[in-house]
This record gives structure tokens, C-alpha cells and sequence, in this order.
């Protein structure tokens, strides 16, 4: 896989009702929370593997005797029933809270300001993920189950625990076959007024202006990113996938840069007139990572969620039409197609470039962002 970043729209949570939204204070249970504690539990399966280290960890899991909160952008189609096998398999509760990606983060970055304890596992992108981690709100991660993970999208701290694939696509009862984009330059350039823009897909823009305009097509960064903003112009900007998507299945616009494949695929299956192939190579893939907060007052519990999220689940999320992180289980981008994927670390010292640029792309709109 190939190289390079998600804009955190700056959002003011209310600490109070974060603290209410998250069902307790920051005294209930765990009193030795934090890294010490994950730590020690680490000690603990030292030299255990397979079914030994698995008894041990429930062993040490079952002592904690509490419910875990999982703050994720994993949609509550796909999370509920995640979470409700966790309970299941393991007699362990899940506290769900599902926001957008920046939304999780901005949260979770102003309740370590508060000194609020609210988040035991992160499941969000993976470029808000990589700011956790730099803001030092992660702790460290260390499971057997990362070996089978794709090694470009496991970190210290975090592992993707599934893949997004950007794919444009396009509305089949609007754009025919023929007049569908064979290239980025074609989707960029060929509809004027009909296209539609992700508002925080600044890795996506990055990864394809550096990557793919530079890199393979010879542009300079100047005359890539000219190609975005005369895209921009006139177009409509969209704040979330999701949304997009369904707007896009509706006729709200004839094409879009940058959907979630995953998507576009779901709404096939439910016969909306949406297409993504042939695709528009290359295809850009960003993990979606998992990780266990700094803090964490349950920290066998967490890692054994994290655990289950990398290896139990993979095959459902397969099923969910997600990309799975585990190389070991069907499903994974589709070999034929090229692609490049999000290098998380060597974009993290220019994030603050990229974000701005995009928002500058973006900005050329002149229209109102749709949100809802």
C-alpha cells in the first residue's frame, strides 16, 4: 500500500453533559486507573499464549466486575450489534457513545482537561486516532492479535481494526455508463454544479495530491491543488459519509469525490442507483483504528474488547460490507484495484497544512454545508 490525512472541527462540549451522556462520575470503580494498570495487567499474561493468555485475561476481566464505555464513529447499525456479542460472549456490558470522529475526539481531548474519566476504548478514524496518540490519551497496546493485522495500520498504541476505502461514485439515474468518470481528472473536472465534497476528507486530498497528482502524474502541488478548487466551486460541501451517501442515492447530486465504498456498496444491495466501479483508481484506504484510553479504570476489560474487535469480529464486519483490518479474513480491498493508503505518520507533522488547504478547497463552494 502507498502513502499519506480528517479535519477536527473544533467543537465545545459541555463537560457537564458529557459527564451525564457517559452515565457516572470519575470516582465509580477502578481505583488504580491509568497506564500502571494496563501495564500490570500486560505483566500478568507475560509469556501466556492462545487459550492460556485468553483464560487468564477473562480471568482478569471477570475481576473487574464492570460494564466498559466505547466512545466510537463505527455507525450504530454496526457497533449495537458489535457490542451486544461482546455482553454475550463475555457477560461484560457495553456503554455506548457514537458521535462523528472529530466529535469523539474534541470529547475525549476536553474530559482529559476536566480530569473526567469517560472513555475505556477508542474506536474512531484513524487520523483522529493518531492526535489521541499524540496527545498522549492512549495507552500502550500490546495482543498477539496486531500479527494478522495489516503491519502499515498497527501502531504502538492503536491498530486499525478495519479499513475505509475513499471511492468516488456517482448516481446511475443521472450519470449513464458513458458519461461516468474514468479518472480522477474526470471526476475533478467533469461535473460542474452536481458534484459533491466531503467537508473533512483533508487525508483523502492530501494522499491523492501528493501521491498520485505529484508523485505518479508529474503536477506540481500548486497546479494539483488548483484541480480541487475548481472542483469546489460551485459544488455542494457535505459534513459526514453517511449523509453523503444517502443524499447521493437520492439525486441531491450526480457524483461525489470521496465516499466510503462500504457505503455506496450497502445502498447497492438495497438497490438505490448508486455505482462505484468501474472504479476510479487509485482507490485511497485509511484505517479505522482501536485503542485503549490513557486512563482507563478497566483495563483487562478494555483489552479484551480490543482483542475481540480484532480478531472475533473481523468476519462480521466482512459481513457489514466494512474492509477488514485482518488480512486473514475475505473481504479486504479488492486485489485488482490499485491503491494508496493513508500514511498516517508522515502526514502528522503537516496536518495543520493539509487541514487548512482543504478548508480553503472546500471553502470555494460558496454553499452552505449540509449537515443534516
Amino acid at each position: 500500500m502507498g502513502k499519506r490525512l480528517n479535519r477536527l472541527t473544533p467543537l465545545l462540549v459541555v463537560i457537564a453533559l458529557v459527564a451525564a451522556a457517559c452515565g457516572g462520575d470519575s470516582d465509580d470503580g477502578g481505583d488504580d486507573a491509568g497506564p500502571s494498570a494496563l501495564e500490570a495487567v500486560y505483566v500478568q499474561l507475560e509469556g501466556l499464549s492462545g487459550e492460556e493468555r485468553r483464560n487468564k485475561l477473562l480471568e482478569l476481566a471477570a475481576g473487574e466486575d464492570s460494564d466498559i464505555t466505547l466512545y466510537t464513529s463505527l455507525s450504530l447499525d454496526d457497533s449495537g450489534p458489535v457490542t451486544e456479542l461482546f455482553d454475550d460472549d463475555y457477560g461484560i456490558g457495553v456503554n455506548l457513545y457514537r458521535a462523528s470522529a472529530s466529535t469523539v475526539a474534541q470529547r475525549a481531548i476536553q474530559e482529559a482537561d476536566a480530569e473526567f474519566d469517560g472513555a475505556d476504548v477508542i474506536l474512531i478514524n484513524g487520523p483522529e486516532m493518531s492526535l489521541l496518540d499524540s496527545s498522549g490519551l492512549l495507552g500502550p497496546l500490546k495482543t498477539p492479535m496486531t500479527d494478522a493485522i495489516v503491519q502499515e495500520a498497527v501502531f504502538p498504541n492503536w491498530s486499525a481494526a478495519y479499513l475505509n476505502v475513499f471511492a468516488a461514485a456517482w448516481n446511475t439515474d443521472t450519470v449513464d455508463a458513458a458519461g461516468a468518470p474514468a479518472s480522477w481528472e474526470d471526476v475533478l473536472g467533469n461535473y460542474p454544479g452536481v458534484l459533491a465534497m466531503e467537508l473533512g476528507d483533508y487525508d483523502w486530498f492530501a494522499t491523492l495530491v501528493l501521491d498520485y497528482f505529484m508523485a505518479d502524474q508529474g503536477l506540481s502541488e500548486d497546479e494539483a491543488v488548483d484541480l480541487f478548487r475548481t472542483a469546489a466551486e460551485g459544488s455542494l460541501v457535505v459534513d459526514g459519509h453517511t449523509l453523503m451517501a444517502e443524499l447521493l442515492a437520492a439525486g441531491g447530486f450526480d457524483v461525489v469525490t470521496s465516499a466510503y465504498q462500504h457505503r455506496i456498496t450497502k445502498l447497492q444491495r438495497d438497490e438505490a442507483p448508486v455505482e462505484w466501479e468501474p472504479a476510479i483508481e487509485p482507490l485511497i484506504v485509511r484505517p479505522n483504528g482501536i485503542g485503549i484510553h490513557a486512563d482507563t479504570r478497566y483495563p483487562a476489560s478494555a483489552l479484551l474488547f480490543v482483542e475481540f474487535m480484532l480478531d472475533d469480529v473481523q468476519p462480521l464486519l466482512a459481513e457489514f460490507g466494512r474492509t477488514p483490518a485482518n488480512q486473514s479474513v475475505p473481504g479486504g480491498v479488492p486485489a485488482h484495484y490499485q491503491v494508496l493508503s493513508v500514511d498516517l505518520v508522515a502526514l502528522d507533522a503537516d496536518r495543520e497544512k493539509w487541514e487548512t488547504l482543504y478548508e480553503e478547497v472546500v471553502s470555494r463552494s460558496g454553499q452552505t454545508t449540509i449537515d443534516e
